[in-house]
């Protein structure tokens, strides 16, 4: 993925986090104008789940268990339209 410029598409699913529920990410997935997976993956969110919010989301307490961390996923995606090193 990374260098890549086609054209994708994100769903992200959000858990709410601690007393005032806020948002957290719980899941990221990206697909290609063709359809393909280009990444797919429960996402630990930095915080304490208090709501998963299951009914809208989909995502459980079991989801959570071999999530990959928020501090990982953001390595794992790059914001696609950041210039690398070598555009600089």
């Amino acid at each position: 993925m990374a260098g890549s410029r086609e054209v994708v598409a994100m769903d992200c699913e959000m858990v709410g986090l601690g007393p005032l529920r806020e948002s957290g990410l719980a899941r990221c997935s990206l697909v290609n104008v063709y359809g393909a997976v280009l990444y797919d993956k429960f996402i630990r969110p930095e915080g304490e789940i208090t709501d998963y919010r299951t009914r809208v989301s989909g995502v459980t307490p079991q989801h959570m268990v071999g999530a990959t961390p928020f501090a990982v996923a953001r390595l794992e995606v790059p914001f696609p339209f950041s210039p690398t090193a070598a555009e600089l």
